[in-house]
């Protein structure tokens, strides 16, 4: 693979990563906040976990991409027991960050999908 396709491809792939991250951080810390209980302490990353997986599974449908639609049914099939799970009420677990955490990987599939309807520049 040449130098600067490797560069350009990595590139992509971390922006990509930070640009996930930073929407279902932003989304699962506000979703969390603005229903979470009062005084009450929302700490961890499995807002963040619920969000890449969510990320996963919902990306290949806004990018109409059949491997990427593959490994979503991949992720749901191994994950979607545990995703389902973490959302049921417990005491002492956040389950509106992994809401919310779910909620922020598929608005980051959507706002990340690469986009087939866009007219050519004149």
């Amino acid at each position: 693979m040449p130098t600067s396709l490797h560069y350009s491809f990595f590139r992509g792939g971390a922006l990509r990563v930070v640009a996930v991250t930073a929407i279902v951080v932003l989304v699962s810390g506000f979703g969390t906040w603005l229903i979470g209980p009062e005084r009450s302490i929302h700490i961890g990353a499995s807002g963040v976990v619920f969000g890449y997986a969510t990320y996963l599974i919902s990306r290949g449908a806004f990018n109409r991409n059949l491997l990427e639609l593959a490994i979503g049914v991949l992720v749901a099939v191994v994950w979607g027991g545990a995703l389902l799970g973490g959302l049921l009420p417990e005491e002492g677990i956040s389950w509106q960050g992994h809401l919310f955490g779910a909620v922020g990987g598929i608005v980051a599939a959507r706002l990340l999908a690469r986009s087939r309807d866009r007219a050519p520049s004149a």
